[in-house]
């Protein structure tokens, strides 16, 4: 799916825009500040309906305004032209696509693939294992139909088993959903095993252009012992759940242990490394969907200059250059991007939350 077209209203400091994008790849530029990044946070709104940077919708809808508005052509890979848009106020929100309401933002997600790298990626590494495991999810979401269902069924079943735990039901009472959870488990762990076994190929043939001299391992836990099966561990750990009031054990506990040397890459490793290896994990991201789906993916890029010196920023661009992504770029000067591997192209100038087309 390739983004064609743009209209953004009353996000963040950007009134109204509305911009025509490449194909291949799309430079934005302006000073810190004039909306650059607000651009791209709106198409990575448009797939997953919340910011990567904000958790606020206070934060994002333009002040003084009432709603933010994002609406979208994009291209399917069988050369369809299909609208897209959201509309969302501080209490309602109308999704459409292809002229039909959307009631799950999965609906959307599953057409409009989009991954985004920026100043913050970082935290995929030092933040808390939910930023992994929906790192794990995103990749797996895409590429396993059944993975979605089988999530879902397994959150709902586990929301009433810690509602009733929570409440301090009876033992056979909070028991009542074991074997769901269970039976959805295992699906997840399954799917999620198999993903990362399949992305370490790709992780790895990185790794080795950009941390040479170093040995990278990612290594997937499922959120329970290997030497116990789910069910006899919620059995045998019931006091222990109910004490605490949530299930303890479960691939809601599942984390990605990533290790450089045998050290944990949370502290073994510099904060410009762990910004190359979020990257490289992103990269090795859109490599295996567009590998596994034989589609393109929107990658988005903030101020990548800023984030990478100037070799890695080189060996970085090489690799991109050579990906099947539509890439969207932001940093303050254009010189500082070098797009020459890149046959078609497109650069903006943003200020004041406007744009305009430099080429």
């Amino acid at each position: 799916m390739r983004l064609t077209q743009l209209q953004v209203s009353n996000f963040r400091n950007i009134e109204s825009i509305q911009c025509q994008f490449d194909p291949q790849v799309n430079l934005i530029t302006g000073n810190n500040a004039a909306g650059k990044t607000s651009l791209l946070e709106s198409i990575y709104y448009l797939s997953h309906l919340r910011s990567f940077r904000s958790h606020q919708l206070s934060d994002l809808i333009r002040r003084d305004t009432q709603y933010l508005q994002i609406f979208a052509q994009t291209l399917s890979k069988e050369n369809l032209m299909i609208p897209m848009g959201i509309r969302r106020s501080r209490n309602k929100t109308t999704i459409r696509f292809n002229h039909r309401s959307v009631n799950r933002v999965s609906d959307i997600a599953a057409k409009f693939p989009v991954l985004s790298i920026h100043p913050d990626s970082y935290k995929l590494i030092t933040g808390s294992p939910v930023q992994r495991r929906q790192y794990m999810d995103w990749g797996v979401f895409h590429v396993e139909q059944d993975f979605f269902q089988s999530w879902r069924l397994f959150r709902q079943s586990l929301a009433q088993r810690n509602a009733a735990l929570k409440s301090r039901e009876g033992k056979v009472y909070c028991q009542l959903w074991d074997k769901i959870i269970v039976e959805h488990a295992n699906y997840i762990d399954q799917f999620r095993q198999t993903y990362i076994d399949a992305l370490q190929h790709y992780l790895l043939s990185l790794a080795k252009l950009f941390f040479h001299r170093d040995e990278l391992s990612i290594e997937y836990k499922r959120g329970w012992s290997t030497d116990i099966t789910l069910e006899e561990l919620l059995i045998k750990e019931f006091e222990k759940d109910k004490l605490k009031g949530y299930t303890c054990y479960g691939p809601h506990r599942a984390e990605i242990i990533i290790k450089v040397n045998g050290q944990s890459a949370q502290n073994g490793i510099s904060r410009g490394q762990q910004k190359t290896l979020v990257a490289l994990m992103r990269l090795a991201q859109a490599q295996h969907f567009t590998d596994t789906r034989q589609q393109l993916c929107i990658l988005l890029y903030d101020d990548l200059a800023a984030e990478l010196d100037g070799h890695h920023r080189e060996m970085i661009l090489s690799v991109l250059s050579k990906m099947h992504v539509q890439l969207f770029l932001t940093t303050i000067e254009a010189d500082q991007i070098d797009l020459s591997s890149w046959s078609s192209k497109k650069m903006f100038h943003v200020e004041h939350g406007c744009m305009k087309d430099l080429i």
